[in-house]
């Protein structure tokens, strides 16, 4: 499966003068009266801080079905992991991942190539591993409960050293959304996105 990467690059230099005591020190007397010192300093460029996040290109919840009742959720799940391919950072540094809409609107996929009042399904977001067996025991991240920041829900956060470590993500459409609907109106491909966000953050 084809990876779609966030790339981020900063550039920091940091710069100290530290005084420094010679190891052996210089003197003067009668048969030498001048000498000289050595000033010091130095300049520590931390180098390159830069890193790579990787998100799926698509997350497909094949094809959905219509259920014979509405009594209980009848789910469709998609499950996919956002890695950090590298982290190039400061040990007092983090990379957090935040996910959202283009327009803030709730999660979702729309009918396709309808003009005029397509059908929209609309899935949750879990930052775990769920299925039928536990999802009654999780909470979605876009829970009314949660409120979103400047960017959307937070996802996780990778710190330093954690390069090559993933974040589980499952997807959750409720297909009780199609019971009693005419299939015959709402057949189609269906398609929506999800905005990542990434940002290089202090930690501690």
């Amino acid at each position: 499966m084809k990876k779609t990467k966030i790339i981020a690059i900063l550039t920091a230099v940091l710069c100290s003068a530290t005084p420094v005591m010679s190891v052996s020190a210089a003197t003067l007397s009668d048969v030498t009266p001048n000498n000289s010192t050595e000033v010091k300093a130095k300049i520590i460029d931390p180098g390159h801080v830069s890193y790579v996040i990787t998100i799926p290109e698509t997350a497909d919840f094949g094809i959905l079905t219509q259920p014979e009742d509405d009594s209980n959720p009848h789910y469709a799940f998609n499950n996919f992991q956002v890695e950090a391919t590298e982290l190039n950072i400061q040990s007092n540094q983090g990379v957090t991942i935040s996910m959202k809409t283009a327009d803030d609107s709730p999660f979702h996929i729309t009918q396709k190539d309808v003009a005029e009042n397509p059908f929209t399904l609309s899935y949750d977001i879990y930052d775990s591993l769920v299925d039928e067996s536990n999802i009654a025991d999780k909470t979605a991240l876009n829970d009314p409960g949660n409120t979103p920041g400047m960017y959307g829900y937070h996802l996780c956060t990778f710190a330093y050293g954690t390069a090559g470590s993933t974040q589980d993500v499952t997807l959750a459409l409720d297909q009780n959304a199609l019971y009693n609907k005419e299939l015959s109106e709402i057949a189609g491909d269906y398609s929506g996105y999800i905005d990542f966000h990434s940002a290089l953050i202090q930690i501690g």
